[in-house]
């Protein structure tokens, strides 16, 4: 038998059923394809950005980790020429193009752990953050907390050049990035619900690309100096993925948000120019790398500068080694010669005995030579 429900609980369930649900945001056409048009434009600039793997190109010698880190920043442009029409959102006179910046900066720490093999070979590991704290303006209209990080490794073969002529590296790379941006628009965005709330914007871009490349790169040294050049090409895979909402913030009004995804399509091509300078146990480095083949060619690019620090990892009783003096970073601890004799004061020097010199008719050995 059914029960009739009271006058007031009937008109509670009437009025809940009436009013959309705050928690579950209805899709909307303008914002989806802002998504989209945000994931296609970061998978390509982030799978140049994931195919860097920058190292000072000189030789490592023998098997200890030689320690190197670098600090630079990385430029994804966004093209606004694609960006999508928004006519609800144009409706209510707002630019959703202009919401955006024209390109999108990435700070990037960096170490390098390298090690030396036979046969004028090494290998490293690669480690990489970037972390810019929530209130970084990346429009005038819209702020951005940032984290990423990276984990690669790669192996290189040196072809020493002789007489004069260049040396070449020739490497191969992997690296794995992932990350996060979380966004935060315009509180007072003009764009009113039929019940006259304002609204806020926000959104969240996920990525995980992987990105396997490699590269040749040509290096000279003239004194100090060892200026390189060099292209490189990676292939990347992964996704990069979007959402963008926009929430009324009052009873009875719903969310709206939109969700886009991309993948990288293209391979992507680069140039790489620096030069590293070598002090007496460490060496500073410095080099560009920019897009040259993939979305967007020159105008992806990155800026690091860094430092071979003058220790390395691996030997020695307390698990590191200072370098010796002019031996130049990169390079491992010469052995100690244990004919090398100490030299003594003359005045605490015992007298030496008089040396005899070979008859003048007698043949000395091939190669010895006689001290007098």
């Amino acid at each position: 038998m059914n029960r009739a429900r009271p006058p007031l609980a009937a008109a509670l369930v009437l009025l809940i059923a009436a009013a959309p649900a705050r928690a579950n945001p209805s899709l909307d056409p303008d914002f989806a394809n802002m998504s989209q048009w945000l994931s296609d434009q970061l998978a390509q600039g982030l799978a140049f950005n994931a195919g860097e793997n920058f190292d000072p190109p000189t030789l490592v010698k023998g098997y200890y980790l030689q320690p190197d880190i670098s600090l630079g920043a990385g430029i994804v442009p966004l093209n606004k020429a694609t960006f999508p029409d928004t006519p609800r959102l144009a409706a209510n006179n707002i630019d959703a193009a202009s919401l955006f910046p024209n390109s999108v900066q990435f700070p990037n720490l960096a170490l390098h752990l390298r090690m030396g093999l036979p046969g004028n070979n090494d290998v490293y590991v690669r480690f990489a953050d970037a972390t810019v704290p929530a209130g970084y303006k990346i429009s005038p209209s819209m702020t951005a907390a940032v984290q990423t990080n990276s984990i690669g490794a790669g192996v290189r073969h040196h072809f020493l050049g002789d007489d004069g002529w260049p040396n070449l590296v020739v490497g191969l790379h992997y690296n794995h990035v992932q990350g996060h941006v979380d966004l935060t628009g315009p509180y007072a965005l003009n764009v009113t619900s039929s019940y006259g709330y304002t609204g806020s914007f926000t959104g969240e871009i996920k990525w995980s690309i992987n990105s396997v490349g490699t590269d040749a790169i040509l290096y000279q040294s003239y004194g100090r100096w060892t200026p390189f050049g060099g292209l490189g090409f990676n292939h990347a895979s992964g996704s990069v993925e979007t959402t963008l909402n926009l929430d009324f913030g009052g009873f009875g009004t719903t969310p709206v948000n939109g969700v886009g995804s991309d993948e990288p399509k293209e391979s992507q091509g680069r140039a790489i120019l620096g030069t590293q300078y070598q002090f007496a146990t460490w060496t500073l480095f410095g080099s560009g790398e920019i897009k040259t083949i993939g979305s967007l060619p020159f105008k992806n690019y990155i800026a690091q500068v860094g430092a071979a620090l003058p220790f390395e990892i691996g030997c020695g009783r307390t698990f590191f080694c200072k370098k010796n003096r002019g031996a130049g970073a990169g390079a491992a601890p010469a052995p100690r010669d244990e004919s090398e004799m100490e030299v003594v004061p003359e005045s605490k020097a015992a007298p030496a005995p008089a040396k005899t010199p070979p008859p003048p008719d007698a043949k000395s050995p091939s190669g010895m030579i006689f001290l007098q």
